[in-house]
């Protein structure tokens, strides 16, 4: 079986181990000139654990990553709203990670398999036997190769996607205006989420004194997404976040030298199709989500393992595989895009009396919404 996979993240190289452990090669082509990981820091909540595991790399991310016991969440001038307990035997392990480290795990893992940078697909067309769809793909290049499987796992932004149904078919923005980056902290034990008005300031540990850092605001104008060139993204973030208490204040003055601040417009892509001939799209492309839930990475890995094994027990049909595989993770997929949805909705609020009552309802039952969102992933396999 010849199958391409489009994509050098963490979507295409988890598929692309996946489908080895099942004696599957597979062909990687990245469009940028070598490896990149896209990010600054990384969640992973407790049902990442077992695709980590299925994948073999549970050990080496617990060797870097941190691992917490408490999720804390604070109005923004940093007075306790809730705290979630992570530290009892029902719930597994939970942990930060830099992207680059776990992006490098998955590079290690993956080992000799064959990868083509600076290649992008500038057309592929289906061909039609009667035992089954190949795929005829034609390069940036100008080479031509077929394919008994075509992978789409390009991200949110997918061009594979485009070329399979439409360029119609793309991201909503959900008009937030985000910011990434690490910075270096001591004595922070567990992820602290800040809530303000219509903006949220995240610190998670990744290590003994790094932390990834998320800023988001509500930008239904579009006003903060590209910053002119009078005012930097540094600027932006200081003046915005200027009334945040905690170790923000201090965080925002080392704002220069930690960098580099990662600017992005918060996007969620719903698809109803996720395969048409013998090209199936996988992670974000098929169902990037808001990063509410942290649940990125873990549906990704999710959705290599289940493709894999599909393609393993439907050996004689490369089309029953896909359509299996839609069918075991579409459901799942889009209940967290949803989920991750609706507590997006919480961030929004601007008006004062609104503000006041969510965080009333933070206090009372933050802990249970939070816990909500994550025990049906835990607790129902995929």
């Amino acid at each position: 079986m010849r199958v391409l996979i489009v994509g050098g993240g963490i979507a295409g190289l988890s598929t692309a181990i996946a489908l080895k452990e099942k004696g599957i090669e597979a062909e990687i082509i990245e469009k940028h000139s070598g490896w990149r990981s896209g990010g600054a820091g990384l969640h992973l909540p407790g049902n990442a654990v077992v695709p980590m595991d299925r994948l073999g790399i549970r050990e080496a991310v617990e060797a870097q990553s941190f691992t917490f016991h408490e999720i804390r969440y604070c109005d923004q001038k940093d007075n306790k709203l809730f705290s979630l307990n992570l530290s009892d035997d029902t719930w597994p392990q939970f942990q930060g990670i830099s992207r680059d480290a776990f992006h490098k795990i998955l590079v290690d893992k993956a080992g000799n398999v064959l990868v083509r940078f600076g290649s992008e697909i500038k057309a592929l067309s289906h061909k039609q036997s009667t035992a089954d769809t190949s795929v005829s793909v034609e390069f940036s290049d100008g080479k031509v190769s077929e394919y008994d499987l075509v992978i789409a796992a390009d991200g949110i932004n997918s061009s594979t996607r485009g070329m399979l149904f439409g360029p119609e078919v793309k991201p909503v923005s959900a008009d937030i205006t985000c910011w990434r980056w690490t910075t270096k902290i001591t004595n922070l034990t567990e992820p602290h989420f800040m809530l303000g008005r219509g903006k949220v300031f995240l610190l998670m540990p990744i290590g003994n004194d790094r932390a990834y850092v998320f800023a988001s605001l509500s930008d239904p104008t579009g006003k903060f997404v590209s910053p002119n060139s009078l005012t930097s993204d540094v600027e932006v973030i200081q003046r915005e976040f200027t009334e945040f208490g905690g170790l923000v204040p201090g965080i925002l003055k080392q704002l220069e030298q930690d960098g580099p601040v990662l600017p992005g417009d918060l996007m969620q892509m719903l698809v109803p199709q996720w395969v048409k001939g013998a090209c199936v799209l996988v992670g974000d492309a098929a169902h990037g989500t808001l990063p509410t839930m942290a649940q990125g990475a873990s549906m990704a890995m999710e959705d290599a393992l289940v493709l894999a094994d599909e393609l393993e027990e439907n050996k004689s049909s490369i089309q029953e595989a896909l359509a299996a595989y839609q069918a075991r993770r579409i459901e799942r997929a889009q209940w967290v895009q949803h989920q991750s949805l609706k507590r997006m909705g919480l961030a929004r609020l601007k008006a004062r009396p609104l503000v006041f009552l969510r965080n009333k309802l933070m206090t009372a039952a933050g802990a249970k919404i939070l816990a909500s969102g994550w025990r049906p992933l835990i607790d129902k396999a995929f």
